[in-house]
């Protein structure tokens, strides 16, 4: 999974929250006051984790289309003093491929391919050994491709701007961990390739398909391609924990997390895709359903994940 190398959105500990009993405030009450009690839970429980004065979250919560709780919670920049504000923009990592694989629905639902495509025939040159591996197999992490942020000298190359076609080359030629559709290993590579499937069938860079094609339709106004914004607010920087306290991340080229990680949003437009995702917005409700269904191994098994 792509380390987020900006403070990251406190999205698992609310799911854990949300499952917990409220404890009635009297004997019956009413919407807004059961929605207040679960704001003050979850708000109290998030405030323990994140101290004012270093590095902390954004978070919103919301009920039945309503929003019970938006705050921020610590620093956004140590060095220059800058707290959190809710509406800031931070870097996405991984939540990046949730996107990347509504892109690949809406290629498919135009009929310009299908996930059991192998990745040949939109990668031509691509070396797959004398194994199949589909675009499906990208998607669900099951392609035995070796995924380049696990390879030994990533860390020393991570801030170089290479080209899609320099990344792929990266990691083409090593040999294949598996089978492929035989076992489930997380895999920043297929990621990788299906954006650049992505821009051989649309014609369009990777962060111009999924601007124009999710994040203008439905409002998203400060997601995007970092480096490609389309609007300005308080953007919260990385920082890794030291022994002497907190210094800023390692330096990351976005050429490398690409369509495995390359995004920044805030709450509010994640809220937006929520609720885009729920109306069954973009997509064919045929193609949201594949998309949600678990993937089975070549033995029948389930991997528990599905696309993105």
């Amino acid at each position: 999974m792509f380390k987020m190398s900006a403070i990251c959105l406190a999205s698992c500990l609310v799911l854990q929250l949300l499952q917990l009993p409220l404890g009635a405030a009297h004997a019956a009450p009413g919407p807004a006051s059961v929605d207040q009690a679960l704001a003050a839970k979850i708000d109290a429980v998030v405030a323990a984790h994140y101290k004012a004065g270093k590095p902390g979250a954004t978070l919103i919560v919301v009920k039945d289309g309503k929003t019970v709780l938006r705050k921020a919670y610590g620093m956004a920049d140590l060095a220059r003093k800058l707290a959190l504000r809710p509406e800031a923009t931070l870097r996405l990592g991984s939540i990046t491929k949730q996107f990347t694989a509504v892109a690949i629905m809406i290629l498919a639902d135009e009929g310009k391919l299908a996930v059991s495509d192998p990745i040949t025939r939109f990668l031509p040159d691509y070396p797959t050994q004398g194994k199949l591996i589909t675009v499906e197999h990208l998607l669900t992490h099951t392609s035995g491709i070796v995924s380049y942020t696990g390879k030994s000298d990533f860390a020393s190359r991570m801030q170089h701007e290479l080209s899609v076609a320099q990344m792929i080359d990266y990691f083409k030629n090593d040999p294949l961990e598996f089978t492929p559709g035989t076992k489930h290993a997380y895999n920043n590579s297929g990621y990788f390739l299906l954006g650049a499937i992505i821009e051989k069938l649309s014609g369009q860079s990777y962060a111009k398909f999924i601007e124009q094609r999710i994040f203008v339709p439905l409002g998203m106004t400060h997601t995007a391609y970092e480096g490609s914004e389309r609007a300005s607010t308080l953007r919260a920087v990385g920082h890794e924990k030291t022994a002497g306290g907190y210094g800023p991340s390692q330096p990351l080229s976005m050429s490398q997390p690409y369509a495995a990680g390359a995004l920044v949003s805030t709450v509010d437009d994640l809220a937006t895709w929520d609720a885009a995702i729920s109306a069954g917005k973009l997509l064919k409700p045929a193609s949201w359903q594949q998309a949600f269904t678990p993937y089975r191994l070549a033995d029948g098994k389930s991997v528990n994940y599905a696309y993105g």
